[in-house]
């Protein structure tokens, strides 16, 4: 092979590499936004209560925001709307508002979830469609089980501050913690029992933080067993279409 060719082949060889990243990472695409959620999920659990720590978990929270906006850019009046919503959940998350700290608690946890769970819904309408590449569709379901994880997280902390006290936890009362660890130990517990291992060394108390302890349990069962099921089935159909004539 003369030095002119392996030239064009190395040129050609880049250019591969740069559609197949510019195809992962298109407005709409899910890999940013795993990336963004594994950070996050990371930083808070490692609960790092210095100045640094601090600073990297808002930087890593932002990175998802930003991330989940970014799966809406597919279309400009949903990025808008995302756009506003994850600057109200980082502004409650930053500042200081000159209200009671439970409730303040209560419309961080609260708006927050439900801003994830719009994320979460847009990211598995995508993932079940025709359309989407396997490799997408992969990505998707990765990203999607961390949402899920990032929702009940969220929803155990509303419970919690709707109702001091609904769970019991060495360590003494949550309302007597700081932010970082309420996060950092309802995303344990929302891993936990997501998977359905359930140690047993956080107890639910309340009727609503046994509901929601409950339906967790319930989606994290379904949502292996349908995700899957979907994955496999349209990984079969594009064999048995490759293999048509």
């Amino acid at each position: 092979m003369s030095e002119h060719d392996s030239e064009r082949s190395h040129v050609s060889r880049s250019q591969r590499g740069l559609h197949v990243l510019r195809t992962g990472l298109r407005p709409g695409s899910f890999a940013v936004l795993l990336v963004a959620g594994a950070l996050v999920y990371v930083l808070n659990a490692l609960a790092i209560t210095s100045a640094l720590g601090t600073l990297l978990a808002q930087l890593a929270r932002l990175g998802l925001l930003f991330a989940s906006i970014y799966v809406l850019s597919a279309q400009r009046r949903t990025a808008w709307i995302g756009a506003a919503l994850a600057a109200v959940v980082y502004l409650l998350e930053l500042t200081s508002l000159p209200i009671d700290p439970r409730v303040a608690r209560v419309l961080q946890d609260g708006i927050t979830a439900g801003f994830i769970t719009w994320i979460l819904v847009v990211v598995l309408r995508e993932v079940f469609r025709p359309t989407t590449s396997e490799h997408n569709a992969v990505v998707g379901a990765l990203a999607g089980f961390l949402l899920i994880l990032a929702v009940f997280t969220r929803l155990h902390g509303l419970a919690e501050a709707l109702s001091p006290g609904a769970y019991h936890a060495d360590g003494g009362p949550f309302s007597e913690r700081g932010t970082t660890d309420v996060v950092a130990t309802f995303q344990y517990f929302s891993t936990v029992t997501l998977t359905t291992v359930g140690f047993g060394d956080i107890v639910p108390v309340t009727r609503l933080a046994r509901l929601l302890t409950g339906f967790e349990a319930i989606v994290g069962q379904f949502y292996v067993a349908v995700v899957i099921a979907a994955l496999v089935g349209r990984a079969a159909a594009g064999r048995v279409a490759d293999r048509s004539p």
